[in-house]
C-alpha cells in the first residue's frame, strides 16, 4: 500500500519504459526516484559558490516521480520529429552554435540542427540530442504525454538537484574535487581534442577519454542509477530564471512566472568548468537558445 501511495505501484530504483501509441515504440527508460530530504543550493564556504545558489533551504522529496536514466538521444528525438513533423527553433532560424576545432570556440553555424553533433556533423543515434531549445524539449515531453497517456514534463530545477545529488551533500555527488575514477564526461586535465587542444580550467589528474558529448551511458551512474547528471551535456529544466532563492517555493515544484524569457539550465557539459559541475550550479538562458553543450531529459509523474 505504501509503494502504491508513494510510487504508484513501482519500487524505488526500478527502471521501466512506457509503450507509445501509433507505432511510436517505447518512451525513454525511466528510473523511480526514492523519497528523501536534501538541502538545495550551496553555502558561501563551497568553492565556486555563487549568490544565485542561495539562500539554502531544506526540501522534502515526497516521491511519485521517475526520471529518464539518461539524456534524450538523437534516436529518441527522431521518433518525435517523424511522428509530428516538429520543426525545431534551430531549423526555423537556420543555425545553431557548434564547436569549431580550429579556433576552439563555439560559433554560429548555418544549417546545424538536432540531427547534428557538437561539431555540426551528422550525429549518431545514441548521442544526446543537441541544438534543441527549451521550447523543443517541452514539445517532446508533451508528445510523450499524448502518446503514453501519462504525465511527462521537464524536471523542475529542485527535482534535478535532488536527483543530481543522489543523497550527497558535497559539492559533487562523488565528493569533493576530482573523481578518482571515470564517472562523468567532464573537463579533465588529461583530456585533449583531435588537434591536441586542452582545457584551461579542469579537474586535476582527471580524464574520461571524450572531447565532446559521449554516447549516453558511456560512464557510470550516480547512486540513484542516473547517468550524466553532472556532465556530458547541460540540461533544460522547467523553471524560469530567478537571481536567487529568495521567496522560492517551499516545494520541489517548478518556479514559473508567466511570460518569462529565461529558463534554468542544470548540470555541467563536456566543455564547462569544474565549478559548473557542482550539484548546486544553475544558470539562466533564453528559452529559444540552442547549442552544442545543451540537451535535456524528462520526468514522468507516477
Amino acid at each position: 500500500m505504501r509503494n502504491q501511495r508513494i510510487y504508484g505501484g513501482f519500487k524505488p530504483g526500478e527502471s521501466f519504459s512506457d509503450a507509445l501509441a501509433n507505432d511510436a515504440g517505447r518512451g525513454p527508460v525511466l528510473r523511480v526516484l526514492p523519497v528523501g530530504r536534501f538541502v538545495m543550493g550551496s553555502g558561501a564556504a563551497e568553492t565556486g559558490h555563487r549568490a544565485s545558489e542561495a539562500p539554502q533551504r531544506g526540501l522534502r522529496f515526497a516521491g511519485g516521480l521517475a526520471m529518464a536514466q539518461n539524456e534524450i538521444t538523437v534516436g529518441e528525438f527522431r521518433a518525435f520529429v517523424s511522428a509530428t513533423s516538429h520543426q525545431t527553433d534551430a531549423e526555423k532560424a537556420g543555425w545553431s552554435a557548434s564547436y569549431q576545432e580550429r579556433s576552439g570556440r563555439f560559433v554560429k553555424a548555418r544549417g546545424v540542427n538536432w540531427q547534428d553533433n557538437f561539431m555540426g556533423d551528422t550525429a549518431k543515434e545514441k548521442q544526446p540530442v543537441l541544438h534543441v531549445s527549451f521550447n523543443d524539449a517541452a514539445s517532446y515531453a508533451r508528445w510523450l504525454s499524448e502518446q503514453s497517456g501519462k504525465t511527462y514534463r521537464l524536471p523542475s530545477e529542485a527535482e534535478f538537484e535532488y536527483a543530481a545529488r543522489a543523497g550527497s551533500s558535497t559539492a559533487y555527488w562523488w565528493g569533493e574535487g576530482s573523481p578518482e575514477e571515470k564517472l562523468e564526461n567532464l573537463t579533465g586535465e588529461r583530456d585533449q581534442s583531435r588537434s591536441k587542444r586542452r582545457w584551461n580550467t579542469y579537474f586535476e589528474g582527471y580524464g574520461d577519454g571524450f572531447w565532446g558529448p559521449a554516447p549516453v551511458r558511456s560512464l557510470k551512474p550516480n547512486p540513484f542509477g542516473l547517468f550524466d547528471m553532472s556532465g556530458n551535456v547541460s540540461e533544460w529544466t522547467e523553471d524560469c530564471w530567478h537571481e536567487s532563492y529568495m521567496r522560492a517555493p517551499e516545494s520541489l515544484k517548478a518556479w514559473v512566472n508567466p511570460g518569462c524569457e529565461l529558463r534554468v539550465i542544470r548540470g555541467a557539459s563536456w566543455g564547462t568548468s569544474p565549478a559548473e559541475a557542482r550539484s548546486a550550479f544553475r544558470q539562466g538562458v533564453l528559452a529559444e537558445s540552442r547549442s552544442a553543450r545543451v540537451g535535456f531529459r524528462v520526468v514522468r509523474e507516477l
